[in-house]
């Protein structure tokens, strides 16, 4: 079959929703399906595009087999209400212009990835003037980002993302939302319980379990001390402001260190905040081949969110945590979307309480055992929900499940 993916995030882009696109096109292609990928300039999280991949401009080209094309666009160095609007206007626009111009009309199906709204309406678009079966992949919804993240002007991005965002949700035959959370969001939209399948994400990168002195001296990190990794994006979402006053309130406790690692939009006022402290720093993302080591170099493994994240999805990084038997520890919203997945498997801490956060990894510090009994339920769990044999396959199905519509249908 051939097969249209249109998304915002794919390769070379390091972290979040691009993992999963990339895996999904490539994991396809080698199935037999001939897939071609309508994105963007690389931009997340680092917010331009960096000058390593400047050469991926506008046009066509291919990755390991797939057809990629290519659309300019805005990149806003910073978000607010008005160039969030911007953004989505701009990437509309242009996904929507060089459809016309660089994409033939001989595809079998359309399947968009959200949360950018842009993504969704150019794939609804061509999928009806193709009449062809339209798959939406859900991995965020913008709208209730936009509401919950504590972006300036959200409200009004919120309104304007449900009335766009429904467009899509409700012109798509097929769904695949990626949480339960994410699927109760969906319905009470009004999308019926049908359309909609749940594939959790699984790990799309090769998680290694590095020995643990050879990887501290990779980075430069003492042996001794107790190391605290977060990685992916730093933007409002993750409210990092929050590690940094958990940090403030670990002064006592020389031997631990927090590394934050990664870019983002909050990047440059992290790293104010962190600027003269011994025990936070914020450092640039690895490599994917360094990704393993980096894991395991940490003693403990950090998600923050913000306190008002509650019906978001889940970061991406949570399926390389839990592959890399390393503990985990969670500041998210309790009764949240990230909370109930890692119930049992992590330890979790109200999100936006700095001091409870530093008392957990103070006591987890001293709990050798405990860190030893977490990193095993993580990879119990990875290894039973979190297959990527088992997510691609799902993923497979869903197409085959799309290809017999376009059949019945078409």
């Amino acid at each position: 079959m051939r097969i249209l993916l249109i998304t915002t995030n794919y390769w070379p882009e390091p972290t979040g929703i691009a993992i999963y696109t990339t895996d999904l096109s490539e994991s396809l292609q080698v199935k037999g399906h001939q897939v071609s990928v309508l994105t963007s300039l690389p931009h997340y999280p680092w917010w331009q595009v960096p000058e390593e991949f400047a050469h991926l401009c506008e046009g066509t080209g291919t990755h390991n087999g797939v057809s990629t094309i290519r659309a300019k666009h805005l990149v806003p160095p910073k978000m607010n209400a008005l160039l969030r609007m911007r953004f989505e206007t701009s990437l509309w626009w242009n996904l929507r212009r060089v459809s016309k111009t660089k994409l033939g009309n001989d595809f079998d199906m359309v399947i968009a990835c959200i949360p950018t709204v842009a993504a969704g309406i150019v794939g609804k678009k061509i999928a009806k003037k193709l009449g062809i079966p339209f798959g939406l992949i859900v991995q965020d919804l913008s709208g209730a980002g936009a509401k919950q993240s504590g972006l300036r002007g959200g409200a009004v991005i919120s309104k304007i993302a449900h009335a766009v965002e429904g467009s899509a949700l409700h012109g798509a035959d097929s769904l695949v939302v990626v949480s339960p959370a994410m699927r109760d969001v969906v319905i009470g939209l009004g999308v019926p319980e049908s359309r909609i399948t749940q594939i959790t994400n699984y790990s799309a990168r090769t998680i290694s379990n590095v020995d643990r002195t050879a990887a501290r001296s990779k980075f430069g990190w003492l042996p001794d001390d107790f190391a605290v990794i977060h990685t992916g994006n730093m933007g409002a979402k993750q409210d990092l402001e929050n590690v940094v006053r958990a940090a403030n309130a670990l002064n006592g406790f020389s031997k631990i260190k927090i590394y934050l690692v990664g870019h983002g939009n909050q990047e440059s006022n992290l790293k104010a905040l962190c600027l003269g402290k011994r025990n936070i720093s914020v450092l640039p993302a690895v490599s994917d081949e360094d990704y393993s080591a980096l894991l395991s170099a940490a003693d403990l493994l950090l998600v923050n969110e913000r306190s008002t994240q509650m019906e978001m999805s889940l970061p991406s990084k949570l399926t390389s945590y839990l592959y890399s038997e390393r503990p985990v520890i969670a500041a998210v919203p309790r009764g949240g979307a990230t909370w109930k997945f890692l119930e049992g498997v992590a330890e979790l801490v109200e999100a936006g309480d700095p001091v409870a956060l530093a008392r957990a990894i103070e006591e987890l510090s001293k709990q050798p055992e405990k860190r030893t009994d977490l990193a095993k339920r993580g990879r119990e769990f990875a290894d039973a929900h979190l297959s990527p044999e088992v997510g691609r396959a799902k993923y497979l199905e869903w197409v085959q499940s799309l290809i017999a519509l376009g059949k019945n249908r078409y």
